[in-house]
């Protein structure tokens, strides 16, 4: 059974509490890691731990080593080539890097488009900077058929962290329709759900956080389609991303490298990317024909027949792992500590999606988000604590 793949199902439980059961229902927050994964990192701490790149001793060469073979395995994993792949500290670091490396491509005139249902992640990096030259839209084809030469670049969210659904589909309208600005999909809900393939997607940019698909916290991805490479700058500036740095007189010159170096100043987490490389790897074997993305599918309608059942239920979304819902005349926050109080972990509040709850009349609500290594037993707990919480609210 994959749930004994997942060492915290066994040893959480004793040390949280013995007395209660263990619950996880918050896996678009993260997932949890898979036994391999925690392995891996930890091998490579024990036995090969030095920085890459420019050391001429053997574990740091093997260290290089590692970095490269993960920076394959991504591209083969995602359908790009090697050095279109960035690594990166998460999805934000990779979607503030894009918002900072477009400048000139947007210049002081063109419009960015980002979908509504956008992560404050897929929003505030263009808005903080670009500010009016933003729009953040529900439907983003509608505005774009409205201004299409002054569009320059569409951030759009692979999967909602709210409701579930893809944008995927609005990718080939938009170029079929003669879009041919750049296109960034962040993709940190999607990776556990769906197959990526970014050459037949047709997008410039895309990026995901490790840990959504079992990888350690602090390390994640970023595609960029290889002609931007040299029209971006970087974000961070620092060693190992220059070929050079000279003193000319009273002026520092420098030259970037070519490829994803440019964009990966600084020590790389490279415990992390040796746990991304034994996540995919994990991906890989379990999932070839999609059964585990089928399994967390098969739960989610599962769950939305049985929470349906409950009296109060003010249900708002369902799909691919996705369930957001209220109890009526009971705060979201509420809620969800008095799951907490049953062994249940779910998330409350906004999700980092405010504009989308509030225009839709939403506010904050309870999300319920299901992995594979969940359980049908797991939701008609959860089912029976949630039918209880009026009488415990005393309502």
């Amino acid at each position: 059974m994959l749930r004994e793949e997942f060492a915290i199902f066994e040893e959480a439980p004793e040390i949280i509490d013995p007395m209660l059961p263990f619950v996880y229902l918050d896996s678009a927050a993260t997932m949890q890691r898979p036994n391999g994964v925690i392995e891996q990192e930890a091998t490579y701490y024990r036995s090969l731990n030095a920085n890459p790149l420019r050391g001429l001793y053997k574990i740091s060469e093997q260290s290089t080593r590692l970095l490269n073979q993960t920076r394959l395995k991504v591209a083969e994993y995602i359908g790009a080539d090697p050095d279109e792949i960035v690594f990166v500290k998460n999805a934000t670091e990779g979607i503030n890097l894009v918002a900072n490396g477009v400048r000139e491509l947007i210049g002081d005139d063109g419009r960015i488009l980002v979908s509504l249902d956008s992560h404050h992640s897929n929003i505030l990096p263009f808005t903080e900077r670009y500010t009016s030259q933003v729009m953040v839209c529900e439907d983003v084809f509608g505005e774009f058929e409205k201004n299409k030469d002054g569009i320059k670049l569409v951030a759009l969210t692979g999967l909602s962290n709210v409701s579930g659904e893809e944008q995927i589909d609005l990718i080939q309208r938009l170029r079929e329709a003669g879009f041919k600005g750049a296109i960034l999909i962040d993709a940190a809900q999607m990776v556990a759900h769906k197959q990526i393939d970014v050459k037949k997607m047709d997008v410039d940019f895309l990026t995901f956080s490790g840990h959504k698909m079992g990888a350690p916290m602090g390390v994640g991805v970023l595609y960029i389609r290889r002609e931007w490479m040299r029209k971006m700058r970087p974000l961070n500036y620092g060693g190992e991303m220059v070929e050079g740095v000279e003193k000319k007189e009273e002026c520092i010159v420098s030259e970037f490298s070519f490829g994803p170096q440019k964009f990966e100043g600084g020590t790389m987490n490279m415990g992390g990317i040796v746990g991304l490389s034994a996540a995919i790897d994990f991906w890989r074997d379990k999932n070839s024909n999609d059964e585990l993305f089928k399994e967390t599918e098969t739960l989610t309608k599962y769950l939305l027949e049985k929470i349906k059942e409950v009296e109060d239920i003010q249900f708002y979304y369902g799909k691919n792992g996705i369930v957001l819902f209220n109890i009526r005349d009971v705060h979201s926050h509420d809620t969800a500590q008095i799951l907490s109080n049953h062994g249940v972990m779910v998330r409350a509040g906004w999700h980092c999606a405010e504009p989308f709850l509030s225009e839709k009349g939403i506010g904050p609500a309870v999300r319920v988000s299901l992995m594979f290594y969940n359980t049908k037993n797991e939701i008609n707990y959860l089912v029976s604590i949630l039918a209880k919480i009026r009488n415990e609210m005393g309502l």
